[in-house]
């Protein structure tokens, strides 16, 4: 088996640590990869034992359809008979690269946006070897909806490491240190929650909030920072892949909106132990109310203040949902799981036989 692992700019930005243990996860069940990156990605993130070739990814849709398939020679002398689109960006073309490589097909879906464009792509897919890969139950069961009988869809958690629970954060000092990560699109949901920290910065002069913006534009976001005497507390952390892992030594995560999209730095901040206080979100399973996560349902900012100050206050109540939460992801969404997950998916399209231990006993 050997696939093709394809990935773009913006999701490899928020999910390198995925794309590394899913290469590496692969490769250690001796499953050929080819690495499929814009050129701007370092070589040195890729795993030396894969091969890889660069795209010219683009940010319109009609250019990634175009630009994949242009590949196809290439992945068809490596052997590719898989071809695996990590991102509902790179569907239309990824489905395009596979037909042309006469490749089985697999769709990551992280988001109900994709459902528009499995709904759009949906005939002409070939339902005997295309399978879509869902986050989460409530984006599986959409996708099943969307796709009808075109594909097979399967749970893919998303999963990230966890190491020995001496391993969890415990950050030293008496300052506030909140990572607070959206879309950076200016919302009402932002100017709640800067309304609330505006009031925690009164009480905590020195408290200092890293805004993690995955909008390329964030001046609004910054405007509304001045305007709510914030910027003296503000830093903005710029993006790049692999930048979010070093953010997980705060002493809180805060997601001002409902994301509606599966993503490893909530599962990576829940593996470190650190309390995330989030919107409610329906499609992300793993937000659990007082299990993994404290959750705000209205845009109120009474309840940002309520709930950030209650890990101030008290510490250990934001450790022990932290535990709660570590525990959460240990069960659930380990990265060797993803791995195992995904290559039963692959398995089901090639129709490859699974590995069984050898039975040594007499008369085997």
């Amino acid at each position: 088996m050997h696939v093709a692992l394809i990935a773009d700019t913006p999701w490899l930005a928020e999910e390198m640590p995925t794309f590394r243990h899913l290469a590496v996860g692969l490769i250690d069940e001796q499953v050929r990869v080819a690495q499929v990156v814009p050129p701007t990605i370092d070589e040195q993130d890729l795993n030396p034992l894969g091969d890889w070739l660069t795209w010219q990814d683009s940010p319109w849709r009609w250019m990634r359809r175009w630009q994949l398939p242009r590949h196809s020679a290439s992945m068809h002398n490596m052997g590719v008979d898989v071809v695996h689109a990590l991102d509902g960006r790179l569907w239309e073309g990824a489905m395009h690269l596979a037909h042309r490589l006469n490749a089985n097909l697999v769709l990551t879906s992280a988001s109900p946006s994709d459902a528009t464009m499995l709904r759009r792509i949906a005939p002409r897919l070939d339902r005997t070897r295309t399978a879509i890969a869902a986050g989460t139950e409530p984006l599986r069961d959409l996708m099943r909806q969307s796709v009808a009988d075109r594909a097979e869809v399967h749970l893919v958690r998303p999963g990230v490491h966890v190491g020995g629970d001496d391993e969890a954060t415990k950050r030293n000092g008496d300052d506030l240190c909140a990572v607070i990560s959206g879309t950076g699109r200016l919302d009402a949901d932002y100017e709640c929650l800067f309304d609330a920290l505006r009031r925690i910065v009164a009480d905590l002069p020195d408290a200092q909030f890293f805004l993690d913006a995955q909008s390329a534009d964030v001046h609004p976001l910054w405007n509304a920072a001045r305007r709510f005497g914030l910027l003296a507390n503000m830093n903005l952390v710029p993006a790049m892949p692999g930048h979010r892992g070093t953010m997980c030594g705060a002493d809180m995560l805060i997601h001002p909106q409902a994301l509606n999209r599966a993503r490893g730095l909530t599962l990576q901040a829940m593996a470190y132990g650190l309390p995330v206080l989030a919107r409610a979100d329906t499609w992300l399973d793993y937000l659990v109310e007082d299990r993994t996560a404290w959750l705000v349902d209205a845009q109120d900012p009474q309840i940002w203040y309520r709930l950030i100050r209650g890990i101030v206050d008290d510490p250990d109540k934001g450790r022990r949902l932290g535990a709660r939460a570590r525990q959460w992801v240990r069960d659930r969404h380990l990265a060797s799981e993803q791995v195992a997950a995904t290559l039963g998916v692959y398995r089901g399209l090639t129709a490859e036989a699974l590995k069984f231990p050898h039975d040594p006993s007499p008369g085997s």
